[in-house]
C-alpha cells in the first residue's frame, strides 16, 4: 500500500466539534495532485453512505479500513430499517440489504432508534460513526487507510454542519401536514374531512 508522507502531512487537522477546514471538493482537488489514479479511486469511493442496492463500491475491496466502515453503516442501516418496520408492523425483509453487518453499528442504530426526537437520534449517529471511524484508524499516518478515514471524517463534518433543528422542525411540520392533507380520515364528528 502507497504512503503519502507529504499529502498527509499537509491536511489539517479534524475535530468533531469544529466546522470542516475545508470542503470535501477542496479536499479530492487536492488528492487528485498527489494520488495514484487507483487510490483515487478508493477515495473517490470513501463516502458515509452505501448506495440504496446495498452493494460496496468495487474500488472499496482495495481499503480495509472502508471495508469495514461499509459493513458498520451496512448494519446501521438494516437495524434501523428493522426496528423502523417492526413499530410499523411491516416486514423489514422489503427494506434489509444483503452482506455482512459490523455490529457496533447495530447497537448504533438500537440507541439512535430510542432517542427522544429524531435531531438527537442523528447526533448519535455522527457521534459513533465518528469515534468508529477513528478506531479504525488509530496508527494510519501516511497510508491510504488514513486518507479513508480522513475523507470519511471531512464528509461526517460537512453533513453535521447542515443539520439545523429549525429547518428539519420546518420540513417535519411541511411532511405531517401532506400526510394529513392526502388522507381520508373522519373527525370526532364522524364526518369525512
Amino acid at each position: 500500500m502507497a504512503s503519502y508522507y507529504y499529502f498527509s502531512a499537509s491536511l489539517p487537522s479534524l475535530r468533531r466539534d469544529a466546522p470542516p477546514p475545508m470542503p470535501r471538493a477542496e479536499f479530492m482537488e487536492r488528492a487528485a495532485r498527489f494520488l495514484k489514479p487507483k487510490d483515487l479511486a478508493v477515495l473517490e469511493g470513501a463516502r458515509l453512505f452505501i448506495p440504496e442496492d446495498g452493494s460496496f463500491p468495487s474500488s472499496a475491496g482495495s481499503s480495509a479500513l472502508l471495508m469495514r466502515y461499509y459493513r458498520w453503516e451496512l448494519g446501521l442501516r438494516n437495524e434501523l430499517a428493522r426496528l423502523r418496520a417492526q413499530r410499523l408492523q411491516k416486514p423489514a425483509e422489503r427494506y434489509a440489504k444483503p452482506g455482512e453487518p459490523e455490529f457496533e453499528g447495530v447497537k448504533t442504530a438500537q440507541a439512535a432508534f430510542q432517542a427522544d426526537d429524531p435531531l438527537q437520534g442523528e447526533e448519535l449517529i455522527e457521534r459513533e460513526r465518528w469515534a468508529f471511524v477513528e478506531a479504525l484508524a488509530v496508527n494510519r499516518y501516511f497510508d491510504m487507510d488514513y486518507l479513508v478515514s480522513y475523507a470519511l471524517l471531512l464528509e461526517a463534518l460537512e453533513r453535521r454542519a447542515r443539520f439545523n433543528a429549525q429547518a428539519g422542525e420546518a420540513g417535519y411540520g411541511t411532511v405531517y401536514r401532506s400526510v394529513l392533507d392526502s388522507a381520508d380520515y373522519r373527525d370526532e364528528s364522524g364526518e369525512q374531512r
